[in-house]
């Protein structure tokens, strides 16, 4: 970081940068002519000012997720119960069995688990899950990126020449803004946006002045976000990283040559950040090809995660749409722009009302860099509306934006890139730019005006008709605490743009220190609400005390799965009552063991829903044929397939009015779900009739129309009559099984695992090849005798993978501790 006096050199913020000084002056674009700033701090910046800026940077999160940290509460929102959770606790359980985690036996009857990047396996700051106190480490892991966040947003800032209270305010609106909180429940999100600050803190370094280490340090940063592997994320760093580029070329001489230098030297680093991550980016792109990710996306479901035009508000008053928690329960009235889903993807893009009036003040007084954060922003926010607009309908009709399935994670760019801008435009008016602040109190006496307005407007009849109106109210008890909520938030927003109006004027006569205390003060006050409305928590004991279904089901959980057949229903009017049991809701989840938590219990589930798109595709095959049969109207439906998957048990919905009168009404401890025993039916299985199948609909079909034995298997090929056989026994480890079976003849072994191309199979000793048997699992003939079967599975491409990062990350390594000249 730069201890450089000069607040405003050459060497300036991205993207809102100043180029730097070519040996022969350089014909600029006309831009409008600045006013000389009434006064500038030249005076030296002592270090305690970064010490005291970096300890109020740990010290305010650790405060505000205090509970969480020290293990009193635990986040809970969305996927952190129902997926990130339990799978963490499937890592670490393999983990801790001496085995990789290449295959994930407890989803779908078998998954590939370290090729899929939802689990980030690969990624260092995920193992810290292998701590001896798992919630510690689970809730660690989360944390941890709160504070690389801030801090390394801070030193992005500070090595943009930013005085500490610039660069600090700026860190806050990054990493405790709504933006960045939203991803607490969207881990590989979070994860990889953590580290996008100090990417471009080393890129911005080596395109000023090239160094091998900040070449290193900036393969090294993006390469770790490669390692997470989200791909939506990366994409948008990496947009972020060419454009700035660019950018800087434009400003050089000679400016074609340049821009095309720095474009190159962008490739490069990422080509070497792609080799860091190849562990993960490796095995990921070859599981797109065999998973449901290969598979077009509907565009309704495209359309439904769009970001909607009126969230645009939300940068301005964070509950314009609604609470996402009050008390643990959603009052969230704009759920209708997001058709079918109800909520938003992201929660909140509030960072802050300040960020957003610095923002919009530098660009009416048209700063240096306000056109390009414009045009990158509304490039954001253009992929971001998705099916709010023509776009993304034309470029999906035309097969080129098919794999989008989330459009409104787009929106981090313009976000990232008006933090930056807004945080040198506070540098200018501490600096007295009076132009920036003045059009920054226009902005904000506007919006607090339009506040103050509607909250008067709120003590009559008409706004509570106009806002039931608006969203599609229907009269009632929720209506009509939605409208109490409202009229609460205007008149929030009208007080909040009143102290921002004292704060801005305040800044040309108040003392410096007190100045930054008030704005301290704000800012605190500002965004605290949001940090827990975004990130409501649960009692730790809800996440690490069995459920009482738990204990309905056999211990000897090796042997068998379950089918959590309600979890499907949502629709059903017994799924919607309990879940419109408010504080409840997840509570319900918890009691019910619904997918995904079952796993953290050690309980296998197969034909559960895909929450994360990335299953298999025969597994997706088998579901997509369970449902036919189950439309054909069969009334024993279920039968054929839980015997095929080693299901002992059914999960059904208990009657909703008879738990409620049981519990008196506290559904936090109703049993929502009752596990029916069916006739057991063994994992490993010799088949007693083959029958020959054209494809899945044709096997659909068979099981509509005629009934087999429990033990029948179907295949894609010329089938015989087997002779029969037994299962002498078999064990199996997270990524290997060994069956010993003898048979009487020729007879065809049943293997309820899923197949895939990394399974290596060996039948007394020589390799076989399975074939896919019942659509979703796999079998093998086995001939006359005693046999030992092995199945191992391995992908290669994680073996490759590993190696590239291994090399990468040591070479990268080692070059970043070159000392820069």
């Amino acid at each position: 970081m730069s201890d450089s006096s000069e607040p405003f050199s050459e060497e300036q913020i991205l993207p809102a940068e100043a180029p730097e000084a070519p040996a022969v002056a350089a014909p600029e674009a006309p831009v409008a002519p600045e006013p000389e700033p009434d006064y500038v701090d030249t005076r030296p910046i002592p270090k305690r000012h970064d010490r005291l800026a970096i300890l109020f940077l740990i010290l305010l999160p650790t405060a505000f997720f205090a509970d969480v940290l020290f293990g009193v509460n635990q986040f809970y929102m969305r996927d952190l119960t129902r997926y990130y959770y339990p799978t963490k606790q499937i890592l670490r359980t393999i983990a801790y069995g001496g085995e990789f985690p290449l295959w994930n036996r407890w989803f779908s009857a078998g998954q590939p688990m370290a090729a899929n990047p939802e689990h980030e396996a690969f990624y260092p700051l995920t193992w810290l899950i292998l701590l001896p106190n798992y919630d510690l480490g689970f809730r660690l892991h989360i944390l941890i990126h709160l504070y690389i966040a801030l801090l390394g947003m801070y030193a992005l800032l500070r090595s943009m020449e930013l005085r500490p209270p610039a660069a600090f305010f700026g860190a806050l609106s990054f990493g405790l803004g709504g933006l960045f909180l939203s991803y607490i429940n969207l881990l590989p999100i979070m994860f990889c946006a953590a580290w996008l600050p100090l990417t471009c803190l080393y890129v911005r370094k080596f395109l000023f002045k090239p160094s091998v280490r900040d070449f290193a340090l900036s393969a090294l940063f993006l390469g770790l976000q490669c390692l997470v592997g989200e791909p939506t994320t990366v994409v948008q760093s990496g947009f972020l990283l060419g454009m700035y580029a660019l950018y800087r070329g434009w400003y050089s001489t000679p400016r074609v040559a340049k821009m095309i230098t720095n474009v190159a030297w962008i490739g490069l680093i990422s080509l070497m950040a792609f080799a860091v991550g190849a562990a993960q980016m490796l095995p990921a792109a070859d599981h797109v090809t065999d998973s449901a990710r290969s598979r077009v996306f509907d565009f309704s479901l495209v359309s439904a995660w769009s970001f909607p035009w009126a969230k645009l508000a939300e940068v301005i008053y964070p509950n314009f749409l609604g609470y996402m928690s009050i008390k643990q329960v959603m009052w969230y009235w704009g759920g209708g722009l997001y058709p079918g889903m109800g909520s938003p993807f992201l929660f909140n893009i509030y960072c802050g009302l300040l960020l957003t009036a610095l923002a919009i003040g530098g660009g009416f007084a048209r700063r240096r860099g306000a056109r390009f954060v414009l045009i990158v922003s509304l490039f954001s926010l253009l992929i971001a509306l998705g099916g709010n607009t023509p776009l993304l309908r034309a470029l999906y009709d035309a097969g080129i934006a098919t794999a989008i399935r989330y459009p409104e994670k787009f929106i981090l760019i313009a976000v990232f890139a008006l933090i930056l801008f807004a945080s040198q435009m506070l540098q200018r008016i501490l600096d007295g730019d009076k132009a920036v602040r003045d059009s920054a109190i226009g902005f904000v006496l506007a919006v607090t005006l339009v506040a103050a307005v509607i909250a008067v407007l709120t003590f009559f009849p008409i706004y509570g008709q106009t806002f039931s109106k608006i969203w599609g109210l229907t009269p009632g008890g929720g209506a009509n605490k939605m409208i109490g909520l409202s009229a609460n938030g205007w008149i929030v927003a009208a007080v909040r743009g009143g102290a921002l109006l004292f704060l801005l004027w305040s800044v040309r006569f108040l003392k410096r220190k007190i100045w930054y205390v008030l704005a301290l003060l704000f800012v605190c006050i500002d965004l605290g609400p949001v940090v827990h409305q975004l990130n409501p928590r649960m009692p730790q004991r809800f996440f690490t005390k069995s459920p009482e279904a738990n204990k309905t089901l056999p211990p000897n959980r090796n042997e068998y799965r379950v089918f959590h057949e309600s979890d499907w229903y949502g629709q059903e009017e017994v799924a919607k009552k309990y879940f419109s049991t408010g504080d409840a809701v997840y509570w319900i989840v918890r009691n019910g063991i619904y997918p995904m938590t079952p796993a953290g219990q050690g309980i296998a589930t197969v034909m559960e829903r895909d929450y994360d798109k990335t299953a298999l595709l025969p597994t997706i095959d088998l579901v997509e044929s369970v449902w036919d049969v189950k439309r054909s109207g069969r009334k024993d439906w279920w039968q054929p397939f839980v015997a095929m998957s080693n299901s002992w048990y059914r999960g059904i919905y208990r009657p909703y009015d008879a738990e409620w009168k049981r519990t008196k009404g506290r559904m936090k401890s109703a049993q929502p779900i009752q596990f029916v025993k069916v006739d057991p039916s063994p994992r490993y299985y010799f088949a007693d009739q083959l029958v020959t199948i054209k494809d899945r609909k044709d096997f659909a079909n068979q099981l509509i129309k005629n009934s087999y034995s429990r033990r029948v298997a179907f295949l894609t090929r010329n089938t015989f009559v087997p002779a029969d056989g037994r299962v002498l026994g078999w064990r199996e480890t997270a990524n290997t099984a060994v069956i010993d079976v003898e048979s009487n003849g020729r007879a065809f072994l049943v293997m309820s695992v899923t197949p895939h191309k990394f399974w290596n199979v060996t039948l007394s000793g020589k390799r076989v090849e399975p074939v896919v048997t019942n659509i979703g699992f796999q079998g093998l003939e086995v001939p006359a005798g005693r046999h030992r079967i092995l199945m191992n599975y391995r992908n290669p491409h994680i073996e490759r993978g590993v190696t590239i990062t291994l090399i990468a990350a040591a070479i990268l390594g080692a070059l970043a501790f070159v000392r820069r000249s």
